[in-house]
Parts: C-alpha cells; structure tokens; sequence
C-alpha cells in the first residue's frame, strides 16, 4: 500500500494535470476540448428577418465527436495540427415542434506546422524565401439543414473546402488564427420543384479563431464566412455569417468534464437575417489529459 502511495505522488508530482486528494487518491485538472465525445443541452433564443418560429425560444440539443490527431517530428515540434469531428448535430425543440435540425457528417482543418515556414522559387538555382504563414486545409462534407420557417426545403451542403493561411504561430494562446478563400457545393430540395444547385466557386471567404487555456478549463472559437453564391437556377446573391462559442468547464464527475458555453451567431443570405444566441450545458466524455 505504501509503494503503490508514493508510486501515485510521485505520478501526481511529474504531471501538471493530475493532482491527489486527502485520500492518495489521483484524480484530472486538465481537460482536453478538442478530444472529446459531447452533448448538450441549454436554452436558444433568436430572431429571423423572415419566416415563422424565427423569435421563439427553444429547447436546443447538440452531440459531437471531436478528435485531434496532431502529430510530432523526431525533435518532438509539431508538423500537422489535425482537428476532426464526425456526426455534428442539434435540434431545437419548442412546444414539443421542432423549429429546426441540422447535422454535419465530417469536418477536418489540417495545418501544417513548420519550424520555419518557406516559399520555393524552383529553378537551375532555387531561391528559399521565409514565408509567415503556415498553410492548411478545411473541409466539411455531408451538411443537412432543415428549418419550419422553410419546411417544405432540405439544405444539403455536400462540400465546403478552404485553403487557409494561418498565423496561430506568432500570436500566443491560439491554435488556429487563420484564412483563406473557400469553395463550396450544395443543393436545395424543395417538395414538388427542381432542385436548386448553390456554387461558391472561390467567391467567399472564410476566417477563424480557435484558443484554449493551457489546462482546457476555458476555449473559445470565432468564425466567419461572407461571399457570393451562385444559385442555379436563380441569380448570384451576397451572404455572411459570423459565429462565437465560449466554453468553461465548471464541474467534472469521475473525470469526466461538465462545462457552461455561450453560443451566437448572425447570418444574413438570399433575403434573410437571422440573429440568436444560446446558454448550453455540455457534457464531455474526455478521452485523456492534455
């Protein structure tokens, strides 16, 4: 009992996220948010520029799979910072309707993480030039979309794609600090009518912010899209789209984490706006310690 004890200590001692209570006993400070299965619950409230339900408050449920899958050189640096996440999803629920449903099968952001970024001038004598940016790639496949204001429509996002130029390197605290134009293709499926094909052929563009604190009790996220669509039939049309998640874990039970988020977002296209925001109650079920 006595060694497996200072066996525990001397664990607890050589790691930052694992401490002991009164009993010996280990348990986890540090919570991994991009490495987690999660649900949610919380209250969404919001506003549309049209259709009906668009000011209602709702029940909203979510579910995610996350995983990050970075992987390291032989110095132990950095080469490809991987986020993941797979069937991403929620509905909002009021008075036992559904106002809306959306799901996203897979989304992955690849960047990869040079010690010295560079651009190569090929020929008889190359010329290495220092480059600021790390470069990478976003893609999203398999959105759906459903809301009552358009009941009689189903949005499919089949593919969206971004090439990114990221600059999370020189500014402390954050994974990802990138942007870069995007390029996406989807449909729309109305009862009874042609489907409408929506193109944005590198007529849009996409940012974003991503941070956590060293120990993943607080994260955050910050995104925005804006461009012109192509729909066919029909005409080329503006949009935008912005949207802020923040996230404390406040509890965890058996290691597991339990955190209070803050959602909004606002988005305006093809004649609408929207704008609503909600308070969320997530539980993860984390994979491991950062």
């Amino acid at each position: 009992m006595i060694a497996a004890a200072l066996l525990v200590a001397l664990a607890a001692a050589g790691d930052p996220c694992l401490a002991t209570d009164a009993a010996g006993q280990p348990f986890r400070t540090c919570f991994d948010p991009g490495n987690r299965v999660e649900a949610g619950v919380g209250l969404r409230a919001g506003a549309a520029g049209a259709g009906k339900g668009g000011g209602e408050a709702a029940l909203d449920l979510s579910a995610a799979w996350r995983w990050r899958s970075d992987t390291h050189g032989t110095s132990g640096a950095v080469e490809w910072l991987r986020d993941q996440a797979a069937l991403e999803g929620g509905t909002r629920l009021a008075g036992g309707d559904a106002l809306a449903a959306e799901v996203l099968g897979w989304r992955g952001v690849y960047v990869r993480r040079l010690a010295e970024p560079f651009v190569l001038l090929p020929g008889p004598r190359p010329i290495r030039l220092p480059f600021p940016f790390d470069v990478g790639v976003a893609v999203e496949v398999a959105g759906l979309r459903w809301e009552r204001a358009r009941e009689r429509t189903l949005d499919l996002d089949l593919l969206r794609s971004t090439l990114l130029l990221d600059l999370a390197r020189h500014l402390p605290g954050l994974r990802r600090a990138a942007i870069g134009p995007e390029l996406a293709y989807g449909l729309a499926l109305t009862r009874g009518r042609a489907p409408v094909h929506a193109l944005v052929p590198f007529t849009g563009g996409r940012a974003s912010l991503v941070a956590a604190s060293a120990d993943g009790l607080w994260s955050g996220e910050l995104s925005a899209r804006a461009g012109g669509r192509l729909r066919v039939p029909g005409a080329f049309g503006g949009y935008a789209e912005g949207r802020v998640t923040l996230e404390r874990v406040v509890l965890a039970v058996d290691d597991q984490p339990i955190s209070l988020a803050l959602d909004a977002g606002a988005g305006r296209g093809d004649g609408a706006s929207r704008l609503e925001a909600a308070l969320l109650l997530r539980l993860g079920l984390d994979r491991g310690s950062r």
